[in-house]
Parts: structure tokens; sequence; C-alpha cells
């Protein structure tokens, strides 16, 4: 079993009230370190989510910005605005990319977004721009034309590499796709996809088998861990992602170099 450095791409900080979850989900910095400080975890994320037309988007990115030095730099700021804010999430942009951010999350569900409309294609190329990382919410229970979508978003913004989250849950063998795709001269190569509450709901399943061959049709490569915190336990969901089967190569891709090679983090 691979036992070396561990990056959580996928948790979430509280900042006030309205980001909540439940009563588990303590506010700041020492409650989010604390439960994913699991293991050999070097690196989480602290992920902040905007909403439309909303005033305080930007003192939450400043918030997520802060937890990074604030926790002693285990803590990767990952900031958020929303694409129908138009050019004012353009500006938002620029700014926290000047200010250090490397991640960008949006999230259709919560978000409202539709992922084929232009406006969520100019913030993701505006990303690229900036050399950020965009993390979505990858899998929609609402949209079942989504991962298409998804598809033709790399494509006209070949520049932006992209981390779908949740490896499309229950529908995770649509993600065959991109076995096929990689095989064209014209596919950007910028998808990446995290395990973050999909392995946990199948590791002990009748699909477990099936979840580790399509993770490795797809390459491995590809592929990274996330908690989901506060919605998943990290220790159980890093349990899960071990007992997939996969080699300690593999594990080290999934658990680590994946993520130290899209961020730019410490390699050891």
């Amino acid at each position: 079993m691979y036992d070396g450095p561990i990056i959580d791409i996928h948790a979430h900080i509280r900042l006030g009230d309205a980001d909540k979850v439940d009563d588990s989900h303590g506010k700041g910095v020492k409650p989010l370190v604390e439960a994913v400080r699991v293991d050999n975890v070097r690196h989480a994320t602290a992920i902040v989510i905007a909403m439309r037309d909303d005033p305080a988007t930007s003192a939450k990115n400043d918030g997520a910005l802060a937890a990074g030095p604030d926790s002693g730099d285990f803590l990767i700021p990952v900031v958020s605005v929303h694409p129908y804010d138009g050019a004012a999430a353009l500006t938002e942009l620029d700014r926290v990319a000047a200010a250090g951010a490397r991640m960008l999350k949006l999230h259709p569900n919560t978000q409202r977004l539709d992922v084929s409309d232009d406006e969520v294609a100019a913030v993701v190329r505006r990303a690229g721009e900036h050399g950020m990382v965009v993390l979505f919410d990858g899998w929609s229970p609402f949209d079942a034309n989504q991962p298409g979508k998804f598809a033709w978003l790399a494509i006209s913004c070949p520049e932006t590499r992209m981390i779908l989250a949740h490896l499309n849950g229950p529908s995770f063998p649509q993600l065959l796709m991109y076995s096929t795709v990689e095989r064209y001269p014209w596919w950007p190569g910028t998808i990446y996809h995290d395990l973050s509450v999909t392995a946990e709901m199948f590791a002990d399943s009748p699909y477990a088998e099936q979840l580790t061959w399509v993770i490795r049709t797809i390459g491995t490569h590809r592929v990274l861990y996330g908690s989901d915190w506060p919605l998943c336990d990290p220790a159980t969901a890093l349990a899960a992602v071990r007992s997939l089967g996969f080699t300690d190569d593999e594990q080290r891709q999934i658990l680590h170099d994946n993520a130290a090679g899209l961020l730019n983090l410490d390699q050891g």
C-alpha cells in the first residue's frame, strides 16, 4: 500500500453561517485542518462557492486566500465566482488570480449553472489565461447531457485544465468516452476527475471492480483523491480509495502526484 504524502483536492471551508453544511461543519481553518489531516495528508483544499449577485463573494474569496497562510500553507485556497455575474465575475477572477489563487470552484447544481452557457465558457477561459485549474462539481442528477457539455467546454477552452469532481457519480461508466476522444488529435487532454463521494459510494459494493476498471481505462494519471469534507469523513474516503485494488504506483498518482503536478506543489 502506498504510504507517502497525500493531497486532498476536495474539502470545503466554512467562513460563516451561510456556508454551514451541518452541525459537524466547524467555522474557520482549525476544524477543516483537524478533519482532513489524516494519515499522510500533506495538503487539502479550502473551497468556497459564490452565489449569483452575492455581495459577499469577494469576502469569501479573501477568506479562502487567507486560509493558506493561516494553516501554514497546508490548505490550498479554492476561490469562486458566479459566471452569470458577467463582467463582475471576470474582474473578481482577475483580482484573486493576482492575489495568488491557483484554483477556481464552479458548481452547476449549487450555482444553478448550465455548463454549456457562454458565460461559463468565458470564466473557464479566463481562468486558463491565469493558469488556474477549475474544479467543477462533475455530476448532476438534473442534466443527463452534462458529460458531453464538459467535453465541448474542454474543446472550446483548450488552455484550461479542469477537474470534474465525483467521477460522474452513479453514472461513472459514461466517462469511458474520454478513453475514446483521447485518440483524436483535436482533443486537448485537459480533463481530470476526482474520486470524492463516488469511491466511498462503491468501494464496498458489487460495482467496485467496475469502478476500478473504468478508472484504469480512462487513466489513473487523470484521477485525483478528494474527501468532500464535511459531506464525507476523510478517513473513510481515503480508506475507500485504498480498497479499490490499485497498485502502489497507481495510488501514488491518485493520492499525490496528479494533484502535485496540476498545482505545482511539492513532489516529496
